[in-house]
């Protein structure tokens, strides 16, 4: 399937009228409710009445829900939302804390409803319906907004791991034919969205393709695939807090979020994009010891081959120019949004894919095998 992300459009629902769409929908009175960032999608957290009118709901959380407005694109792929609440219901009978779906007034856990959107074309005679759902909330610490440790390191990579062996046994025949754009499937097609990008940063990205295109047809066709969280940074990895034996305040990764771009693909890409993901967010680490530590945490629970190896490297990199790419061109098309804004500016990501990719294959591979050598002496 060819997507245009040209043709994805944002919802642009208000406050109070999400407060109405939950009460027709779900019976449910809130009383309290906050706009979450969200980078094409419309999320609101909410508190709602004990009292309430839904005959599917026994218990109402105390933590709250997410309720959820779905991009277009994503609204009109058949199964996209039956397919992540079978995903999430699965992951939570598997023990992973992850939210799970809520059934409305229908005794269905998602719809389609007409609402106004993001830089609408009024002329446009496409419908604007997007599919609306509402799942429970996950309180905890989101990874982003604290200091990452090595420790953490390992425990986030341990964590995908865990995701991985979890969806081995996930049948599901929509999920696995879902397509995505922010996926290695597409990377090539970054060449369309260049334009307005700072002639450097072009320049870098072009030759990271040219470099990588014949491989990433090899991985593609020739590497182990499953589902895939497709999205695994340090705002969809959520910590509890707690106190060592010497008093210190630690954090445990206990949660994951955000399940929109769960799709079927190849392994080491979630891999490389979740390393691309902390090489941004943890710029106080060597981005060599970022992949060592959490590469090794990987490991510790899941076996990965010497080819699957690698190709890490030119996933990190292929991460990197994508994120370079699309982050900069949805900044243009919705310069208001505040999640947008904080990664549309490419200065540091341009920085980072600049010092990875000048890091030879052999020295980087080295370098990690150095660090799974101290986790093995530990043990």
């Amino acid at each position: 399937m060819d997507i245009d992300i040209d043709k994805i459009f944002k919802p642009n629902v208000s406050e109070d009228m999400a407060v109405e769409l939950i009460q027709t929908m779900y019976g449910l009175e809130v009383t309290n409710i906050k706009s979450m960032v969200s980078f094409n999608d419309q999320n609101f957290r909410i508190h709602v009445s004990k009292q309430h009118k839904n005959p599917y709901i026994h218990d109402v959380s105390d933590d709250g829900y997410t309720f959820k407005i779905v991009n277009t694109m994503k609204s009109s792929l058949e199964g996209h939302i039956e397919s992540m609440h079978s995903a999430l219901n699965h992951l939570n009978g598997k023990g992973l804390r992850v939210p799970v779906p809520v059934p409305n007034l229908e005794g269905s856990t998602w719809k389609l409803e007409k609402v106004q959107l993001l830089n609408e074309d009024k002329e446009s005679k496409d419908s604007n319906k997007c599919g609306i759902h509402l799942v429970t909330f996950l309180p905890g610490i989101p990874l982003n907004t604290i200091e990452i440790t090595y420790e953490m390191l390992f425990e986030w990579g341990a964590m995908l791991a865990q995701f991985h062996n979890a969806t081995e046994d996930l049948i599901c025949a929509n999920l696995k034919k879902k397509p995505i754009f922010y996926n290695l499937d597409h990377v090539l097609d970054i060449r369309s969205y260049m334009d307005g990008l700072p002639e450097e940063h072009r320049n870098l990205a072009i030759n990271i393709l040219d470099k990588y295109e014949s491989n990433i047809k090899k991985c593609l066709d020739e590497l182990p695939k499953g589902f895939l969280h497709g999205d695994f940074n340090g705002y969809n990895v959520l910590a509890r807090e707690e106190l060592s034996k010497s008093g210190s305040k630690t954090y445990v990764i206990n949660g994951i979020l955000d399940f929109e771009d769960m799709h079927f693909g190849t392994y080491v890409w979630d891999i490389g994009l979740m390393l691309a993901h902390m090489y941004e967010q943890c710029t106080y680490f060597d981005p060599v010891d970022i992949g060592g530590h959490s590469l090794a945490g990987y490991l510790s629970r899941r076996s990965l081959s010497d080819t699957e190896l690698s190709f890490i490297k030119m996933c990190i990199e292929c991460r990197l120019s994508q994120t370079l790419v699309l982050c900069a061109y949805s900044g243009t098309q919705d310069p208001t949004n505040p999640y947008i804004a904080e990664w549309s500016s490419g200065d540091v990501r341009y920085k980072i894919l600049k010092e990875v990719s000048g890091i030879s294959d052999g020295e980087l591979h080295e370098k990690w095998q150095n660090i799974f050598q101290l986790y093995s002496k530990s043990k």
